[in-house]
């Protein structure tokens, strides 16, 4: 069956959208939360204590099937710079869930996930924990084109990524028990949604940012499900100084490889230590690797597969009329996996956590 991401004419035309040009109703509510659909809006940050913090605002919990009805959902978890977690979960009614279509503008119970002329505003109100943090934008905002992978014969299911902020800046302030504590950071926030599971259509994704020095790299590598041939979906987006260098979507923009392969000693998943993605886009051309230093989580799926994010050195190269700009960092990554693994006599079974599979 097909899988492909939506790069024609038809396929602007069927979603209304316009090549290039990123509306604010884009980020907005896309899927009215009705059944056979998910829909979440996603923000993370590092910040200047070393701490990380992601935010989740779903129609759905993650580890429910999208053909559940409407469910509202917040995740936060806080992890500081050594690693010690602070997770809070708010499960809601549906009577607690608003959402624009115009723009975002996301209500859960307290919580709210919000864009003005100024930025984002995201406030999260979870038992012990208030936090409150804004972002604003220090990149364009980017679609991979339309942003839709499609799948089947009549293209008739999809998933939905729009990384609306590459990157921007971030303060926070943030009370747990009565403490509060004010930070800066560096943020991200992308928007996703679609009407059917992902391990339904897909074996495995490879998600990754990173602000190294003067550029921003986002990428993703969507490889479909058996029953959609195994297509490599990829995508890469490098920016600099506030402008976008390359927008590279599919396999014959986009050259990755995944080599240094090894079983995950916890889940049997086969994990690729090194990635790459090469980007030819005219004179220039831009490689960006991510090579594994150690597991920052895991989530151990049973059955369905595994979560995994990983920490390491991501290098960029760009090259431009005869001159190579080379710069690095470390950064997180992650893994989604549905596919084939070693059978194990005891696989353990828990809810998944930040996707909806």
């Amino acid at each position: 069956m097909t899988a492909l991401i939506g790069t024609l004419p038809r396929h602007y035309d069927r979603l209304g959208l316009t090549r290039g040009v990123i509306r604010e109703w884009e980020d907005g509510l896309r899927t009215a939360a009705a059944v056979g659909t998910f829909e979440w809006w996603y923000f993370d940050a590092h910040l200047d204590d070393g701490s990380t913090i992601t935010v989740e605002f779903h129609t759905k919990p993650p580890y429910v099937s999208p053909k559940a009805p409407l469910t509202p959902f917040v995740l936060l978890t806080i992890t500081d710079a050594a690693g010690v977690r602070v997770d809070r979960t708010y499960l809601g009614e549906p009577s607690e869930f608003a959402a624009s279509q115009s723009h975002c503008d996301v209500v859960i119970g307290p919580n709210t996930f919000r864009r003005d002329v100024n930025g984002y505003t995201i406030h999260v109100e979870i038992e012990d924990v208030v936090a409150d943090f804004t972002l604003h934008a220090e990149v364009p905002p980017w679609r991979p084109e339309t942003g839709h992978a499609f799948f089947g014969e009549r293209e008739e299911h999809y998933i939905a990524w729009l990384p609306v902020v590459a990157r921007g800046a971030v303060a926070a302030l943030i009370t747990i028990g009565g403490r509060a504590q004010q930070r800066l950071g560096t943020g991200y926030h992308d928007h996703n949604w679609g009407n059917i599971a992902p391990r339904k259509v897909l074996d495995h994704w490879y998600w990754g940012r990173a602000r190294v020095d003067d550029y921003t790299v986002v990428t993703l590598n969507f490889v479909s499900h058996d029953n959609y041939d195994n297509v490599r979906l990829p995508a890469v987006m490098v920016a600099k100084d506030g402008e976008i260098l390359t927008s590279a979507v599919g396999a014959d923009r986009v050259t990755f490889s995944a080599t240094d392969l090894v079983e995950h000693a916890e889940t049997a998943i086969p994990v690729a230590r090194r990635l790459e993605y090469m980007v030819r886009d005219g004179d220039a051309a831009f490689q960006v690797t991510f090579e594994h230093r150690r597991d920052a989580f895991t989530l151990d799926l049973g059955e369905p597969g595994a979560y995994l994010r990983f920490t390491g050195d991501v290098n960029l190269e760009h090259h431009s009329g005869g001159e190579v700009a080379t710069a690095s960092t470390q950064s997180l990554w992650e893994l989604l996996y549905f596919g084939a693994r070693r059978a194990r006599s005891t696989p353990p079974a828990q809810p998944l956590i930040g996707h909806q599979a």
